[in-house]
This record gives structure tokens, sequence and C-alpha cells, in this order.
């Protein structure tokens, strides 16, 4: 093989979520292999093997020194039957949900940010709109 794995060796859990990341993002077997420096065939047997369980939840790692982007992570942990179902919607190869799903779930998204966006201006609007006294801040009054 040409190239070889410039991020060192990987364990085979850490191979398949990789694998299976680049494989989300439409990347052929063979692209992956000469990215990941393994051959391609160990991509489609990883590829094919059932995904690992869901681990515990993690600490998020500390902030990165490199500039390099913190990874995306959920802020509050889903409930089972959602990840149950969410597990049973996703394609078995990839593990990546149906274009029409993620759809769904981003205009969901972006309709419920538009309404926080709405809200937090009202707010602001709400503040602009008091009239101020002029002074500054009060301060308490101390007993001799």
């Amino acid at each position: 093989m040409a190239t070889t794995n410039p991020t060192g060796r990987l364990t085979p859990a850490e191979r398949r979520r990789r694998v299976r990341q680049l494989a989300a993002e439409n990347k052929s077997n063979r692209e992956i292999a000469r990215q990941l420096g393994i051959h391609h065939r160990t991509v489609a047997r990883d590829l094919d093997a059932p995904p690992a369980p869901a681990e515990a939840p993690q600490i998020a790692p500390p902030a990165p020194t490199s500039g390099d982007p913190r990874a995306p992570r959920l802020l509050h942990p889903l409930e089972p039957a959602l990840i149950q179902d969410l597990n049973c919607l996703a394609d078995p190869r990839t593990g990546a949900l149906p274009e029409p799903i993620r759809r769904i779930i981003r205009a969901a998204a972006d309709g419920r940010r538009a309404d926080m966006l709405a809200a937090a201006r009202r707010i602001a609007d709400e503040e602009e709109r008091q009239p101020s006294t002029g002074r500054g801040p009060v301060r308490a009054q101390v007993a001799p």
C-alpha cells in the first residue's frame, strides 16, 4: 500500500467508527482505505460488522489548542426509546439517517431556532423601550 496511516495505529473499534464516519460522507471503500492506510476489504468488513453498542457519555475533551474545531456533541442525553428509534431508521451499512428524515429534523430545529431568536429579539426590544432613570446603580444605605 502506497499510503500510510498519518494518525497512528487505531484500535479496531476506533477504526470501525472512523470507517463509518467516512462512509457517511459518501466516500468509496478504496478512498476510505487510502485515507486510513488499510486494505479496502478491511473497510468492507468493518462496514458489514454490527455497530458497537453505545458507550456511556464521556466528559468533553479539553478545548483543542491546535485550532481544530471541537467535535459536535449533544447538550442533553436522549431518551433510550428515541435512540432505539433512530437506530432502527439509520442505514445499517453507514449508520447515517435517510435524507428525508434528516430534512424533517433540520426543519423542526430551524423552526425552534427561529422561535428562540424571535423571543430574544422581543426581550431586547422591551429592554430598549423601558425608560432609563438617568441614574447609575442604586447604592444601599448603611446605618451609622
